[in-house]
């Protein structure tokens, strides 16, 4: 069992912000990471008069990978693309109310060089920024699991 690493922060909502970079490539491709779990908020999930606060969250290992087919402002599920490595969402009810929903996460993939994260709105918010924490699990690499992984991330299939 490896190291465990933990990635958290806040960054803008997809539409402002893009996607953002929390793991970039160290050159070290015998090292890698392996995504345990991955949960998003809004940053102040109390706010009434935020309006929704809802969102949905998506890892992957390019930028460009995050994107929706039918809107260039929101993120898209595409569990087809492989360099989708996990997916997450929240409900909020009313005031006082976070319902966090279990991420899904690719166990057999491993994260060798860079990892995104983006988050959007469930629907209209003042809310612009999100909340994400994702939790990773550090693992040696022969040169042989190296290249395997580095194929899968250029959303090659190898299984």
């Amino acid at each position: 069992m490896g190291k465990t690493r933990v990635l958290r922060g806040e960054i803008q909502e997809f539409q402002y912000g893009g996607a953002v970079n929390v793991i970039q490539d160290d050159q070290r491709f015998n090292h890698g990471f392996i995504i345990k779990d991955f949960r998003i908020s809004s940053n102040d999930p109390g706010d009434s008069t935020a309006g929704s606060r809802d969102c949905f969250g998506v890892l992957a290992t390019h930028a460009d990978a995050v994107e929706s087919k039918t809107s260039t402002t929101r993120i898209g599920f595409n569990w087809g693309d492989r360099r989708q490595v996990a997916w997450t969402s929240t409900n909020h009810i009313g005031d006082s109310v976070l319902e966090w929903t279990d991420a899904l996460i690719d166990p057999t993939h491993v994260v060798v060089r860079d990892l995104y994260v983006a988050i959007t709105a469930g629907s209209a918010t003042s809310t612009r920024i999100w909340c994400y924490y994702i939790e990773l699990e550090e693992v040696a690499l022969t040169d042989n699991q190296a290249v395997l992984a580095i194929v899968q991330e250029e959303s090659q299939d190898v299984n």
